[in-house]
């Protein structure tokens, strides 16, 4: 018989620091420390949040091939804190975004939090770039898609043969949009763009969203609503 394919691991680690000072009052080593002790953490981990982490630690998540689980609408809404992209990024490690709460389920939105956390902490601006990338847009929304990849397990992300067919349709007629060059679209999109300028998404190759709407749109917001009446009762 085959082998079951090796499926990814998510931990959620490192959110808060109450969560830091009690594992170092239960084992004498913080989070990260503990897990890269015990654990073969490996490319196949995501570790979720991972906010508050040393530069040992940074590194050996880095150097690890883990991805870091960054959920930036949400920690920034609880407070957590700010993870350290920058050094992260030049160490070259993996990272990609996600919900968490979903107190936000906007890409550009965290997107642009990673970015805009960073230069809230350093007081400086177009933090998250690389050599071979000086567009901070396209290393944000192709770290994203890369490091969403890896903690998936599937093979998204790209426009390749063997790859699921996903992709989305930006407004061409959005006047940030309109007056962009190629390179400068992504980053006019996550820091220009107040309102939703995504007109069409397919994912494994079927139309979800035609012109800014699902086919189920009424019916889902009723059966949103409906709920959100159940839990605030």
């Amino acid at each position: 018989s085959s082998q079951p394919q090796p499926q990814p691991v998510h931990i959620h680690i490192s959110e808060q620091q109450k969560e830091v000072a009690d594992c170092l009052a239960w084992s004498g080593l913080r989070p990260v420390e503990w897990l890269y002790d015990n654990m073969p953490v490996d490319d196949r981990w995501c570790l979720i949040h991972a906010t508050h982490i040393t530069e040992n630690e940074t590194r050996l998540i880095a150097d690890s091939g883990a991805v870091a689980g960054l959920c930036l609408t949400t920690e920034a809404n609880l407070g957590d804190g700010i993870f350290p992209g920058q050094a992260f990024l030049q160490q070259g490690g993996n990272w990609g975004i996600g919900s968490d709460s979903h107190i936000s389920v906007s890409v550009s939105e965290d997107l642009r939090w990673f970015e805009y956390g960073q230069r809230l902490n350093n007081r400086r601006r177009n933090l998250l770039h690389l050599g071979t990338e000086p567009y901070v847009g396209n290393v944000l929304y192709q770290g994203a898609l890369r490091g969403g990849r890896m903690a998936l397990g599937q093979n998204i992300g790209e426009l390749a043969v063997g790859a699921r067919a996903d992709w989305l349709v930006l407004d061409g007629d959005d006047p940030f949009l309109a007056t962009a060059k190629d390179s400068e679209l992504l980053n006019r999109w996550i820091f220009a763009c107040s309102s939703n300028p995504i007109k069409d998404v397919v994912t494994g190759g079927k139309w979800v969203i035609r012109e800014g709407r699902h086919e189920k749109d009424a019916e889902i917001k009723a059966d949103f609503a409906q709920v959100l009446k159940q839990l605030t009762r």
